[in-house]
């Protein structure tokens, strides 16, 4: 009797680690080689970094589903926080914080994941704009700022190697629903 509940403990371990596998390795097939997310937006760098730099439009396309706040209406300034409290069905999580590192016109968004009790910088995400023709493709960089501990696990590092992943996979998911709410809305005006 053992012998068949442990073997059954190995099968539901062994499927989820290739369940994991298999979801990370789609993930990262969905980003650029580099790591990176592009999205070709039909709207010209102005109207695309109105909307990325805006306290008011982050709401309405920034991590859909959970609750966006930030504390400042209109253009965000260098130092502005994004809170990002994660839906309720995931169970009770800290809220994160990212803070607008730099603005560049039509050019670029950078933003600072911060850690809540320590006030770290745990990761950056970095949205550059580029023109090409009368569209613009946003570069959706994310890299990790948590140093490489030698004394790591192969397991931990498995795991924040699939954080990342998920971060910038949600970055994707972010640039396409902004996408779709601007390319939605200039289809509207158009159609009229």
């Amino acid at each position: 009797m053992l012998k068949w509940i442990g073997g059954c403990l190995v099968l539901v371990v062994v499927l989820l680690a290739a369940g994991s596998w298999f979801a990370m390795r789609t993930m990262r097939e969905s980003l650029e080689p580099d790591g990176s997310a592009r999205v070709t937006i039909a709207a010209p760098p102005q109207r695309i970094y109105a909307s990325l730099s805006d306290g008011d439009s982050i709401r309405t396309w920034m991590a859909a589903g959970n609750t966006i706040t930030t504390w400042r209406h209109g253009p965000l300034a260098v130092g502005d926080s994004i809170r990002v409290e994660l839906s309720r069905r995931l169970g009770p999580q800290r809220p994160m914080i990212w803070r607008i590192s730099e603005l560049v016109p039509n050019r670029l968004v950078a933003m600072e994941l911060m850690a809540q009790a320590t006030g770290r910088v745990m990761g950056i995400r970095r949205d550059s704009l580029v023109a090409v023709g009368d569209s613009t493709m946003v570069v959706s960089t994310v890299v990790s700022k948590i140093l490489p501990d030698t004394t790591r696990s192969a397991t931990a590092e498995v795991a924040g190697d699939m954080m990342l992943s998920m971060f910038r996979l949600q970055a994707k998911l972010e640039l396409q629903g902004l996408k779709g709410r601007i390319e939605g809305a200039s289809s509207k005006k158009t159609s009229r």
